[in-house]
């Protein structure tokens, strides 16, 4: 079969009657214009996300609209970034240099996008059914979605992905392919955006994928291999880039058993069926449900999954999939799009769950469990009713889905309001107010440690760094030297990390994290990291153990043996002034021959103690 083979693609009945469609088209988008800018305005919430991520982005988009490349300029040393793929800070980059780069400017920007996206969706879906009462109702409610609305209010690259790859699904449903390929300017305005959907996010891969998997199924080999070289070319600069630079952070997180817990180490064979099952299993009863069906409650994942969770999953999958079987044009390419993101998503690590992945699938899936529905209720209308007229089906459906549209939408868009109008919890206050206090009284190079670095970062206009996720202490501490770290934040966030990593070094070398501010309620601290006192050496069942050295604050400076925490045998104490004393302690305590040295290393006393007691004396000069 040729390139003409998608010609023989079932065309879907496209609405009759010109001028009522027309009024159709027009009222339906102004409802869905006005509910927008009504809700947005409601929901806006002008405080920044807490979650790291969204810090990041704006950072990175600062530093290549500042000419400082793609970097992590939080950082003191200005490593180039490799974690998030650049066409997020790329749009913020041009929104910085266009308009400006206040973070509420940002953010409307992304809801701006969210708009887009209703609209792009509303053209797909028309080409997919053929009549504007059905994109209109699955435009309704995702424009509603309480996961959409939370995202769009903030500096993340779900809602821009949502954007490009729906813009991606209509210029290729525009796409003649009919037409000779050097003449199709369609076809070719879609590769640079499909190239730039997977800079955004890596899951464009899928994207891409499912439009290789309609091609080949529709044996267009000449369209396939175009958009296959044009893709290529264009993503492989940014996978050269990332692999010099030691590879892809979420391949390597991918591989692990939980990115969170390195310790655990990687994936064992066994493993990758277990987690397909787990993810396959939480998408089906709480991730789709929750995503489609606008719940708000957060699912407790710890308690194993319940028989009415499966039950509301199947039969929202089954809605689905009949609704999927009763699109009359390009089926097969909503398929294969899907198929491609959850094969992506079903090897994910167990640990990224949530609605936050599947964001981008939402208004399909919205729609095809619409189009579930309606295509039930439209069969039963002909066949037990005797009604032929599908468009009036359709309208009472409309009219219908208007009139319950409250009951869908109305608390999740409370609760969101609740949350645009509300405050930072304490924890969160404590963390922002030491931030606030670093910018204040810290030198401009200054390097803080903290849990979320790219969040404190924006409040403390200081360098920041992470802590290594590691039970090796001394590791740790390794870290914050090499990363040349001043200051430490111990805070209570909720993240299992802090007390798991970062408390039992802090507890091991007390003497290194001096406490400079204390907040309460709950506890958090800021702490001076000062890496050349107290003990470095070695431990045995977590005392000190071996030889070892500790230093004071006054300048004193021990080294030598200990035992059991405490010293024990052979060492040297030196003094500030450059002086030293040769001894032996025993628990601690001076025992034996003492020999105090001058700086130039002239034995200038000499000394018999026991127990820490001076019994004899002798003054010598070493000639």
């Amino acid at each position: 079969m040729t390139a003409k083979a998608t010609k023989t693609e079932k065309e879907a009945p496209k609405s009759k009657g010109g001028f009522t469609s027309i009024l159709f088209l027009m009222f339906y988008l102004c409802i869905l214009t006005f509910t927008f800018f009504k809700v947005y305005k409601d929901v806006f919430d002008k405080k920044i996300n807490l979650g790291g991520d969204n810090a990041s982005y704006y950072i990175l988009g600062n530093s290549i609209a500042t000419g400082e490349g793609y970097t992590d300029i939080f950082k003191k040393q200005g490593i180039s970034h490799k974690k998030f793929p650049p066409g997020y800070p790329v749009i913020i980059a041009a929104v910085t240099k266009i308009f400006s780069n206040d973070i509420l400017t940002i953010k409307r920007v992304n809801g701006f996008f969210l708009l887009l996206s209703i609209g792009v969706m509303f053209l797909v879906l028309y080409e997919l059914t053929g009549n504007f009462h059905l994109p209109f109702i699955a435009c309704l409610f995702s424009l509603l979605n309480y996961h959409l609305l939370s995202y769009s209010v903030i500096m993340m690259s779900e809602i821009p992905f949502l954007f490009f790859s729906t813009l991606c699904l209509w210029l290729f449903l525009k796409t003649d392919f009919t037409k000779e390929l050097k003449k199709n300017w369609m076809f070719f305005l879609l590769i640079p955006t499909i190239a730039f959907t997977y800079h955004i996010r890596s899951t464009g891969l899928a994207l891409f994928a499912g439009i290789v998997l309609f091609l080949i199924f529709k044996r267009n080999w000449k369209y396939l291999i175009t958009i296959s070289v044009g893709f290529i070319a264009m993503a492989l600069p940014w996978y050269l880039r990332t692999k010099s630079l030691g590879g892809g952070v979420y391949m390597n997180k991918i591989m692990q058993k939980n990115p969170y817990r390195p310790e655990m180490g990687e994936l064992e064979f066994g493993d990758w069926f277990t987690r397909f099952w787990n993810n396959l299993e939480r998408y089906i009863t709480r991730e789709i449900p929750s995503g489609t069906l606008n719940f708000i409650a957060t699912p407790n994942y710890k308690e194993a999954v319940s028989s009415t969770e499966w039950v509301i999953g199947l039969v929202v999958l089954i809605l689905m999939l009949f609704g999927l079987m009763k699109v009359q044009k390009y089926k097969e390419l909503i398929f294969f799009y899907i198929l491609a993101t959850f094969g992506i998503l079903l090897l994910w690590p167990e640990v990224w769950f949530g609605i936050r992945f599947l964001l981008p699938l939402i208004p399909l899936l919205t729609f095809l469990f619409i189009n579930g529905i309606v295509e039930i209720i439209v069969l039963s209308g002909q066949k037990v009713l005797k009604i032929k007229n599908q468009t009036g089906i359709h309208i009472a459906i409309v009219v219908m889905s208007v009139i319950g549209i409250k009951s869908y939408a109305e608390e999740p868009i409370d609760k969101l309001k609740k949350q645009a109008k509300g405050t930072y919890v304490s924890k969160f206050n404590n963390y922002f107010e030491l931030a606030i206090w670093v910018r204040d009284n810290t030198p401009k190079e200054s390097v803080t440690c903290s849990r979320k670095a790219e969040l404190f970062y924006l409040y403390s206009n200081r360098y920041t760094t992470g802590y290594r996720n590691t039970f090796d202490k001394e590791e740790l501490v390794q870290g914050l030297i090499k990363a040349e770290v001043d200051y430490v934040v111990m805070e209570q966030l909720g993240y299992s990390s802090t007390g798991r990593y970062l408390y039992p070094a802090i507890n091991r070398y007390p003497e290194k994290f001096k406490i400079i501010k204390h907040l309460k309620n709950p506890d958090t601290y800021l702490m001076e990291f000062l890496p050349e006192l107290g003990y470095w050496g070695e431990w045995k069942d977590d005392k000190k153990n071996g030889h070892g050295t500790y230093a004071w604050a006054n300048g004193q400076k021990f080294d030598g043996m200990w035992k059991n925490g405490v010293r024990n045998g052979e060492g040297i104490l030196h003094f500030q002034n450059g002086q030293q004393m040769e001894a032996t302690w025993t628990n601690d305590k001076l025992n034996g021959e003492v020999l105090i040295r001058s700086k130039e290393g002239k034995i200038v006393e000499r000394s018999i103690f026991k127990d820490n007691k001076k019994l004899r004396y002798f003054k010598t000069i070493d000639r």
